[in-house]
């Protein structure tokens, strides 16, 4: 097995040449004195040893360990494990109990070898029949995680009524970074207060229905808390206050109720929202005056949605200085229709017909924009509203005008800033 690209250049004040320098003339004068050559990583310690261990996969570091006696620590004194049971045995999903083993030997550890990021990914685990001897493992895996001072831990668990989180999981207290990755999970959430220290938290295919408080008690608790991601998670109402220390909100690919609602409120350092996928049927948004980077790609409503959904969206755009817009940003107006040849519609974007502050936009992004979804009424507003606008990059729809067309209309377009420069791409 090659080793030297995984040990580091400095590792306590030991190189893989020096060591292995020394181990050669061990050899030579084991060879004079007729002893047995030594080996070249006897002089390294299990610090290292155990960094080389965790840049393998499991099954790997586990074979790693069995190669000699001095090896035989390594994978316990490792720094970062990812325990991924359908990678370690993609071919044997029926050795359960042997991966089960090799996790609790790996994170069975004195605690003066830290454990810093700890990845579970338990899909195929749960067996029918291994499912109650699975949990009992997770729980105890966390507690011995938890005793190693983890910092990270992203937790995968498969569909099963077994599949539970344990309450082990709270005991992990100097977690910065937590991920949930829950396979249609029907229970709710546990409280996080008791993770102080937590400054990262992305929950995926979570539920989030119904009256709970989870959010209000982990703002409260995790005053550290700077980056929240919600993906492919199922929400009725969002409500976000008072997060003094978040930096990064995204909302991805969420799934939402018929009568759903987004609140976010009292977040004063907020310098970064994406939010794509659907949308919410309402938003209700305030004191969002510090967004330096606003990315808006929602799809398409599977349902009509009413008036003023979009343009609840405005106060995120005011001050942002990057914005990226999907084609669905752009609403039609039901209201006002100009008189025009044909089938023509007058559509307004975001902001409706008031004038738009984006003093301090710099750059924008618009995704599949032609001018039968009035991209070039947007495209016209923020040349004329964008002061400081350094870069607009235009990605023209595949099924709209002629892109050489589209090209000379916008560009005859007046531009309140002179160093604005406009760029069209094929493709997004």
């Amino acid at each position: 097995m090659r080793t030297k690209h995984l040990i580091p250049n400095h590792a306590a004040g030991l190189t893989y040449a020096n060591a292995y320098d020394g181990a050669r003339e061990d050899h030579h004068h084991g060879d004079r004195g007729g002893g047995a050559a030594a080996d070249p990583f006897e002089g390294f310690p299990d610090a290292v040893l155990g960094l080389i261990v965790s840049k393998l996969p499991f099954r790997s570091a586990v074979a790693a360990s069995a190669v000699s006696r001095r090896w035989r620590g390594a994978l316990a004194a490792a720094p970062a494990l990812d325990l991924d049971f359908a990678a370690a045995f993609p071919a044997a999903p029926r050795r359960r109990t042997a991966f089960a083993a090799a996790a609790t030997a790996a994170l069975a550890a004195p605690p003066h070898h830290p454990l810093r990021r700890l990845r579970l990914a338990l899909d195929g685990f749960f067996d029918q029949l291994f499912a109650a001897s699975a949990a009992g493992h997770v729980a105890s895996w966390l507690a011995a995680a938890a005793a190693r001072g983890v910092q990270h831990l992203e937790l995968h668990l498969p569909r099963s009524r077994l599949a539970v989180l344990p309450p082990s999981l709270l005991t992990c207290t100097d977690l910065t970074s937590l991920t949930l990755r829950l396979d249609r999970y029907a229970l709710p959430l546990p409280p996080l207060g008791r993770l102080a220290r937590l400054s990262r938290l992305h929950l995926a295919s979570v539920p989030l229905v119904g009256p709970s408080d989870f959010f209000q008690d982990l703002f409260s608790h995790c005053t550290q808390l700077a980056s929240l991601t919600l993906e492919q998670c199922h929400i009725g109402a969002l409500r976000l206050v008072g997060a003094p220390r978040l930096r990064s909100l995204d909302i991805a690919n969420c799934s939402w109720e018929q009568q759903s609602c987004i609140s976010i409120a009292e977040m004063p350092a907020l310098r970064t929202l994406r939010y794509s996928g659907a949308m919410a049927n309402r938003h209700v948004i305030s004191d969002a005056y510090s967004l330096d980077e606003v990315v808006l790609a929602t799809e398409k409503p599977q349902v009509k949605l009413q008036g003023p959904n979009l343009r609840e969206l405005l106060p995120l755009v005011g001050n942002a200085r990057t914005l990226v817009l999907s084609p669905w940003c752009i609403e039609p107006s039901q209201s006002k229709r100009r008189r025009c040849s044909g089938d023509e519609v007058q559509y307004d974007v975001i902001g409706g017909r008031g004038k738009v502050i984006v003093r301090n936009l710099r750059a924008i992004r618009m995704e599949y924009i032609d001018e039968s979804k009035s991209g070039l009424e947007l495209v016209k507003l923020l040349l004329k509203n964008a002061q400081v606008l350094e870069t607009m990059t235009i990605v023209p729809s595949m099924d709209g005008l002629e892109q050489a067309m589209f090209r000379r209309r916008v560009l005859k377009f007046r531009k309140a800033s002179r160093n604005a420069s406009i760029q069209f791409c094929a493709s997004a």
